[in-house]
């Protein structure tokens, strides 16, 4: 056999296996990036679960409950389709059944929050609603007109449960008589009010009544108005968890359940 002859016996074997080498290479970098897109999509669908229950037991807008429960729906559809065939059977990204029960079932609404930790997860779960809004209006889902109202709504309801808690715990600050705590939460609900930039039918008149709140305080009297939320936010003290699994303890910093 000539030197060229035994080069190419000696070369085609090694680039054939070269060549099968990096197809399975190949094959298994697209299995694994697949597999991490199935696994991403997968969390977002639980994370997005977990704001719809929140937003169950903190509001009662139902046709916005249902959208997003309609989007969870499609997007556990996209996940299902996304597995292996040998996978898909029984397969879901969330339990949807227990997700349409509990929507169903609804729940006691929670007027205030009763934390600095409360205003932030309910503030990070309204933000996850109103981020999942988007794609509704590519795929038609939900027309741009309606979706705006939503956003709008929502915004305006997380606003709102947060001026009720500084004003709720200015008013418990007020009823021991610590006037300085008791105006700087109302100054602090004031605040959010005035820089919120969206105009409502209520946002002039609370301003008002923070301010009139605030004033009553330096004349020696008390705040009205507002002594309903002021108890609820002062009750349950002693639980470890409110009825809608809040931790009391302000040092936990588990993930809230519901």
């Amino acid at each position: 056999m000539s030197s060229l002859g035994l080069v190419i016996s000696i070369s085609v074997p090694v680039l054939l296996f070269l060549l099968v080498a990096l197809f399975i290479s190949k094959q298994h970098q697209k299995t694994v990036s697949q597999r991490a897109q199935i696994r991403v999509l997968k969390e977002f669908i639980a994370e997005l679960a977990e704001a719809l229950e929140f937003l169950v037991k903190v509001d009662n807008q139902t046709e916005i409950q249902s959208l997003v429960f309609e989007r969870i729906k499609q997007l556990n559809q996209r996940y299902i389709a996304s597995l292996p065939k040998n996978e898909r059977g029984g397969a879901n990204a969330v339990d949807i059944a227990e997700l349409e029960h509990k929507l169903n079932e609804g729940g006691d609404k929670k007027r205030i929050l009763k934390s600095d930790r409360e205003i932030r997860y309910a503030k990070k779960q309204f933000s996850k609603i109103i981020k999942s809004f988007g794609p509704m209006i590519k795929n038609r889902s939900a027309s741009e007109a309606t979706i705006l109202e939503f956003r709008r709504y929502l915004r305006i309801s997380i606003l709102e449960m947060e001026v009720d808690s500084f004003s709720a715990q200015g008013d418990v600050a007020a009823q021991r008589g610590d006037v300085t705590t008791a105006s700087g939460y109302y100054k602090a609900a004031r605040k959010l009010l005035i820089e919120f930039n969206m105009q409502y039918p209520e946002k002039n008149q609370r301003v008002k009544a923070l301010a009139d709140k605030t004033a009553s305080l330096f004349k020696g009297g008390k705040p009205q108005g507002s002594n309903s939320l002021a108890d609820e936010l002062s009750k349950e003290k002693t639980n470890e968890k409110d009825q809608h699994g809040f931790p009391s303890d302000p040092t936990q910093d588990n993930k809230q359940t519901f």
